[in-house]
């Protein structure tokens, strides 16, 4: 029987060339763009969760309020990690990261790279960033080490191992390199080509509250220490002994801890790379959905309203005692193998149109994420719930149709699924204005954005991020710039809570 409802299903759809490419395409599109919407959702839906203690760890921001203006930021001092550490048991482990861009220098290359992170010894203890060679406890615990990506690996040292050489960071400090790190996930909020070890920086021989320049995280003991560490952090931070040492001109300081998993899409604050908006998620998700819905209601005004031309097809089967059941299913059969063709096709152009999703979403996603049991079973999911959205109904309305109607009407109905057409291809058209809309928005936004006259000239202004070394010579560096004959004007800036030039 199954085999005979897909030789028909098959017959037909090859007798009705137009209708079928007309159907194959419109739920090409709409599979295709669920698609690529979809990787793009999974990929943010996925920041972070690829580290195995992702669920312990914690960020920590800093929160300060002078009685009337309130500020926070995702930076903090030196000393927020080794004290909450030393505090709090149920924190097992810290690390502080900084990233600068730094000029690496080898032997016969020099690069400038901006991916230079600095961070604790315990950042392989608490980051799950495998390492291809060297030991994860040893890596970072003393001053000027370095651990390098794979990739930074091929590019200074080629084929060569690099572990035991060293490279010069901006022409002043040999760091030796310990250990080569796979690159970084694109689902990582961290991303680097070199991490050194913090402690060689001036700034780790100190601990101050107020210096907020790093990022810190917390290693928690369990998942479910987030709550009760918070309310700790909260009354240590107010009680008079802590009060003593971080008020400064009336001001409170205290700090909040966001878990990892929630931070790239929930927090407002941005820390090492700017953070994503769960609303956008939400807003994809949406249009997602109504271009399916577009493409559903399609297959369905084109399929009840192709019904009149099968009445003889139909007819004949009752004659012969086919039931209502397995007309419904063999109509609902034809939408299902419909379905599994533009499925099929609308992956591989998916696949194809990847590289320009990605120059779009500025994201790195691959044809292998399409391959893993998930997005399979997520597919095969999306294609069975398409040919229920947009095979249900049309199914129905053929399998119930009467034999004595047919006879009657001299195997015509011209009034199968009227009213319900008219009212899908109203709703389809208002969907489809409501996209088209919304799109001229956001093109107008967009170019708004990006021809607004700031009042000078953006492309001849250059932002200098200041180092540690230019922290400590502001004067100097001042002096030293104003001589270039291209540069008209110099400013400092400094803000309460980093240091910039």
């Amino acid at each position: 029987m199954f085999k005979s409802y897909c030789k028909i299903a098959w017959r037909n759809l090859q007798k009705n060339k137009l209708y079928t490419f007309v159907n194959i395409i419109g739920l090409t599109v709409g599979i295709a763009s669920c698609i690529l919407i979809g990787l793009y959702i999974s990929h943010e839906l996925s920041y972070d969760r690829f580290n195995d203690k992702a669920d312990r760890i914690a960020r920590v921001t800093m929160h300060y309020t002078d009685g009337t203006n309130q500020l926070e930021a995702a930076v903090t001092g030196t000393r927020v990690g080794p004290q909450l550490h030393r505090s709090f048991p149920a924190i097992t482990a810290f690390t502080r990261t900084i990233q600068y861009t730094n000029v690496v220098t080898t032997a016969d290359k020099v690069f400038t790279e901006p991916g230079f992170l600095y961070a604790d010894s315990a950042f392989f203890e608490i980051f799950s960033f495998p390492l291809v060679k060297g030991n994860p406890a040893t890596a970072l615990v003393s001053p000027n080490q370095v651990v390098i990506t794979e990739s930074m690996a091929k590019k200074y040292f080629g084929s060569d191992d690099p572990i035991g050489k060293t490279i010069k960071i901006n022409n002043a400090k040999d760091y030796t390199i310990t250990a080569i790190a796979k690159d970084a996930p694109g689902n990582s909020q961290i991303h680097f080509h070199f991490i050194a070890s913090f402690s060689s920086l001036s700034v780790s021989r100190s601990e101050i509250w107020w210096t907020a320049n790093y990022i810190t995280y917390l290693l928690l003991a369990h998942p479910e220490d987030l709550t009760p560490v918070q309310k700790q952090i909260t009354a240590y931070m107010a009680s008079d002994q802590v009060k003593s040492e971080t008020q400064r001109n009336g001001a409170n300081l205290t700090f909040v801890l966001e878990p990892l998993t929630w931070v790239h899409l929930h927090s407002h604050l941005d820390g090492l790379e700017p953070n994503g908006n769960i609303t956008y998620i939400y807003i994809l998700g949406a249009i997602a959905l109504l271009i399916l819905v577009i493409a559903c209601v399609n297959y369905t005004n084109l399929a009840t309203a192709q019904s009149q031309g099968r009445t003889g097809e139909i007819g004949i089967r009752k004659v012969l005692g086919a039931q209502r059941g397995q007309l419904f299913w063999q109509y609902l059969g034809e939408s299902l193998l419909l379905t599994v063709m533009a499925l099929i096709l609308a992956t591989v152009i998916s696949i194809q149109l990847l590289p320009l999703f990605n120059s779009i979403s500025n994201k790195s996603l691959t044809a292998y994420a399409l391959l893993k049991p998930l997005p399979i079973a997520s597919l095969l999911l999306l294609g069975l719930l398409v040919s229920l959205l947009a095979g249900a109904y049309p199914s129905f309305v053929l399998s119930n149709i009467r034999l004595m109607s047919i006879l009657r009407s001299g195997f015509r109905l011209s009034s199968s699924g009227g009213n319900l057409r008219k009212s899908l291809i109203v709703f389809q058209f208002v969907i489809s204005v409501f996209l088209m809309i919304s799109t001229m928005v956001i093109l107008q936004q967009l170019s708004f954005i990006q021809n607004k006259k700031l009042g000078y000239d953006k492309d001849h202004v250059l932002v200098l991020p200041a180092t540690e070394e230019i922290h400590d010579r502001y004067d100097a560096v001042k002096t030293a710039v104003r001589q270039i004959p291209q540069i008209n004007d110099l400013q400092l800036t400094r803000d309460r809570w980093t240091d910039k030039l």
